[in-house]
């Protein structure tokens, strides 16, 4: 018994573990969704610039095209993250199940156990009651 809650314990470790990595990644997607938004932002506010500065508005093309390029790699890195998330996603679902299994193996075995136990003291009632039934009846 002893042993199958060392592998829940293991099975558990290995849960969080892998939850902790999903967290982690989740963080630094919304980072990467947030630098996305941040230069989204500053690409509109240097339009606005251009629109009242005629020296600026020369350089916007390049400038637009400079942000393509940025937003195309943050997302590309997102995608990147999204994907190891899905595959995280997955291990954390077989760890799940890897638990819930041990789970399920220790309660079985208490069932088990108590069943015996039951069994066991109704037994010995049953020939305490003949014992005693044996006795009176000499």
């Amino acid at each position: 018994m002893k042993s199958l809650h060392t592998l829940l314990k293991v099975a558990q470790r290995k849960l969080d573990e892998i939850a902790v990595e999903s967290a982690r990644i989740t963080q630094e997607v919304a980072a990467l969704n947030e630098r996305e938004a941040n230069i989204r932002a500053r690409e509109q506010a240097e339009i606005a610039n251009a629109a009242s500065e005629p020296a600026f508005a020369s350089m916007l093309p390049a400038y637009r095209m400079r942000v393509k390029q940025q937003i195309a790699e943050v997302r590309a890195q997102a995608t990147a993250k999204e994907k190891a998330l899905d595959e995280i996603r997955q291990r954390l679902s077989e760890a799940y199940i890897e638990k819930s299994k041990f789970e399920h193996l220790i309660e079985q075995t208490r069932v088990r156990e108590e069943t015996e136990r039951f069994a066991r003291e109704q037994a010995q009632l049953d020939e305490a009651a003949i014992n005693r039934a044996g006795g009176q009846g000499k």
